[in-house]
């Protein structure tokens, strides 16, 4: 009796093994040629100008609270300050130095305050006190806290 139910085992288990594991045939549809279509012709657009493209004469600085800054020289000592700042109530500081000294300093309102970024265009009046020195303009946020500068932007002034 062993035998027999071991025999019975031994052809169930290799009936199950030689089994198909092909999936049932799934029903043909028949096959219908893509529908003709008229080829599309672009409708005209309308001219766009090209976008202007910067001077690469004119050097563009940024930090985390200023984008986009342009300086430049529009005449003798006078220079002019162009960008986007992201500061507290809208004021920008500025100091211009030529490496010992300060020469000037102030500030200037931007056109919205954080966490708005405010467009701005400032002029800047400074002389040099040595003929061979470089000018550099340190614009920055006056801390609220203590009156600190934060996020510096150092920009040497175009000759």
């Amino acid at each position: 009796m062993k035998k027999f139910l071991l025999l019975l085992l031994t052809v169930g288990v290799l009936q199950g093994c030689t089994s198909s594991t092909q999936p049932p045939a799934s029903p043909v549809e028949p096959q219908t040629p893509p529908a003709t279509t008229q080829p599309q012709t672009p409708s005209p657009q309308p001219e766009t100008p090209a976008p202007e493209k910067p001077n690469p004469a004119v050097a563009v600085y940024a930090n985390d609270i200023f984008r986009n800054v342009t300086v430049t020289k529009t005449a003798q000592d006078t220079f002019e300050v162009n960008g986007q700042a992201q500061v507290f109530e809208a004021v920008v500081n500025y100091v211009v130095e030529d490496g010992h000294n300060e020469l000037t300093q102030g500030f200037f309102q931007t056109s919205a305050g954080a966490p708005e970024w405010g467009d701005f265009t400032h002029t800047v009046k400074v002389k040099k006190a040595e003929p061979n020195s470089t000018l550099m303009l340190i614009l920055f946020e006056a801390s609220a806290k203590d009156g600190s500068r934060r996020m510096e932007l150092i920009i040497p002034l175009p000759e």
